[in-house]
């Protein structure tokens, strides 16, 4: 156990939760001492040697050991407690600090629902178990074996058998916490799911709706909400043939010893005093074992949030050589790339073309071909299978993604804004930016004015994923980012692809201030955005099959001349509806 938690929390935070514990297992051995304090009063009033005044020392002891136990306590507890929220915000940080350099591909082979699970309900049930349950375990455990040896020191015989109930009650409490882990593995699993088909459901709502898929018609969701209640249902039963028949045999027991040491006791085998002493140590002594067996339990059912929270931790992180690196000029080169997101069907096949410094390359072919691939490995969401991608002529798999990611300004499709005002979510380009270069930057992406025309300006508050704005709203603030930011790359995925004719007439008058002398790679089915590109890549099922200007590619008389020719065709017949319907 506490090896794997030290593992999880690192050096320094476990030796403030161990500080925790060694200050409760010095409570345990003060509680141990009001027992003994009891055993000398007791002796004195049998032997009929009590005095007022050894009555006034004896309650004196005792007041004094309750002000130590409430020193102590009050110190491990807020130790435990208080200490122990900061271990866990220092665990959540170092969580989410691993998790940004993990690979893209580390999302998609996970449930969405079972990292949120892990980052929400395991960080909470490791939160419990690290302030509440593992200083209360060692605690008993400490008070339990003193109480073990006071017995045998009592009565050999009869501290033998009550303490020999161990040796039935620890296996059985192992057995128990092995079958409650195993049942919950399976109930975290669909917590997961359930976590998941809830994030689906939430964010479909609108389709949901639509095809009247809400409410007991949506199956899949209902499905996880009642597996949830099932899997929790059999943790709890898993415990109860190992735990009652536990606590039914500890608790009979104390009447068993009490039996046996009446009989000794009437055989002149043991004193009236340690008789009364036994009565009363043996019954402390079951009910601290009752505890402990309980807490054992709990406790290694909350280890398993130890273990799923390891298995983030364990993740590889992306490799890298340098943190920083200044390049010498920003040239994009794809050298024999081949990627593939599942082992054995590539997606990218022999990659090779350069996008140079001040040019526009387009991206160009049918979905599912690797246009937004090519993206995601510049950004190194993902590592290639093999093959290099450089800029300025250094290979990017050497840099730290963060520093890599500096000199990168993405533009999607579809605009992600968090729930704060417009003014925060621009500067989300620039963490340190002053007013004056955000209001700069908006101006540049023409959506300064539609700003100041919000009745709370650029302090107008955005729900979440930006549903109070137009999408071409949310695209000019999505620009004004990347003009914040001032990156020397610009990526464009599709910006323009989902808007009206106005609004993509405004944002592709931001978009070409924004590119201006920049390395620009953007991906457009609209070949009439494209046309005067530098060079225009044309892929085909993973390869490159067409690369050239727009009218060496048309001479080629190949496929982007078809789909050039087709544009055209459409474009006509738009025309001739157009002009009919006037």
């Amino acid at each position: 156990m506490f090896k794997n938690i030290k593992k999880l929390i690192g050096e320094k935070d476990y030796g403030t939760f161990m500080k925790a514990v060694k200050i409760l297992m010095l409570d345990a051995i003060c509680h141990a001492f009001v027992y003994s304090t009891l055993f000398l009063m007791l002796t004195d009033l049998i032997n009929q040697a009590v005095s007022f005044k050894k009555i006034s020392i004896y309650s004196l002891l005792i007041i004094i050991m309750i002000y130590v136990r409430y020193k102590i306590l009050r110190k491990g507890n807020f130790i435990a407690f208080a200490e122990g929220a900061e271990i866990i915000a220092n665990l959540r940080i170092k969580m989410g600090d691993h998790i940004k350099k993990l690979n893209m591909g580390y999302f998609s082979k996970n449930n969405v629902g079972e990292l949120t699970n892990i980052l929400s309900n395991d960080l909470n049930d490791f939160e419990m178990l690290i302030t509440h349950h593992m200083p209360e375990l060692v605690k008993h455990f400490i008070l339990m074996l003193y109480l073990s040896v006071y017995l045998i020191f009592f009565d050999t015989y009869l501290g033998g058998i009550q303490s020999g109930t161990l040796f039935i009650i620890l296996p059985i409490s192992y057995f128990c916490s092995k079958k409650i882990k195993e049942v919950g593995k399976r109930a975290k699993k669909v917590r997961a799911k359930m976590l998941a088909r809830i994030m689906e459901y939430s964010a479909g709502i609108e389709v949901f709706k639509t095809y009247n898929m809400t409410g007991e018609r949506f199956n899949k969701l209902e499905k996880a909400l009642n597996d949830v209640k099932q899997e929790s249902i059999n943790v709890e039963l898993s415990g109860v043939p190992y735990i009652l028949p536990m606590h039914i045999f500890s608790l009979l027991m104390y009447p068993v010893v009490l039996y046996i040491a009446s009989q000794r006791y009437f055989s002149d085998n043991m004193s009236i005093q340690n008789l009364i002493m036994f009565v009363i140590i043996s019954l402390a002594f079951t009910n601290v074992e009752l505890n402990f067996s309980t807490v054992f339990v709990i406790s290694r059912y909350f280890m398993l949030s130890v273990d799923k929270l390891l298995s983030v931790l364990d993740t590889e992180e992306i490799s890298y050589r340098v943190d920083d690196y200044k390049f010498s000029n920003y040239n994009i080169e794809f050298k024999d790339v081949n990627f593939s997101y599942i082992k054995g069907k590539e997606v990218l096949k022999n990659i090779n073309f350069i996008a140079k410094e001040g040019e526009m390359t387009a991206l160009i072919g049918k979905s599912g071909f690797g246009k937004t691939t090519i993206l995601n490995l510049i950004t190194r969401f993902f590592d290639i299978d093999s093959g290099e991608i450089k800029i300025g002529d250094y290979n990017i798999k050497n840099i730290y993604p963060d520093s890599l990611l500096k000199n990168i300004s993405m533009v999607f499709q579809d605009v992600y804004l968090i729930q704060d005002s417009i003014y925060e979510n621009i500067k989300i380009g620039k963490i340190d930016a002053t007013e004056e270069e955000i209001i700069q930057a908006a101006k540049m992406a023409n959506c300064h004015e539609f700003i100041e025309k919000l009745e709370g300006g650029y302090n107008t508050y955005v729900h979440e994923g930006g549903a109070t704005l137009s999408g071409g709203e949310k695209q000019r603030i999505s620009i004004a980012r990347a003009f914040l930011k001032n990156a020397p790359i610009i990526l464009l995925d599709e910006a323009t692809a989902s808007l009206d004719v106005d609004n993509e007439y405004i944002v592709q008058k931001s978009i070409r201030n924004l590119i201006k002398g920049k390395t620009v790679i953007v991906i457009a089915h609209r070949l009439n955005t494209i046309k005067d590109a530098d060079q225009i890549i044309v892929f085909d099922k993973g390869s490159i099959i067409e690369k050239g200007k727009h009218e060496e590619l048309v001479l080629l008389n190949g496929e982007y001349k078809k789909m050039y020719t087709t544009m055209l065709e459409v474009k006509e017949i738009e025309f001739l509806k157009d002009k009919k319907n006037l």
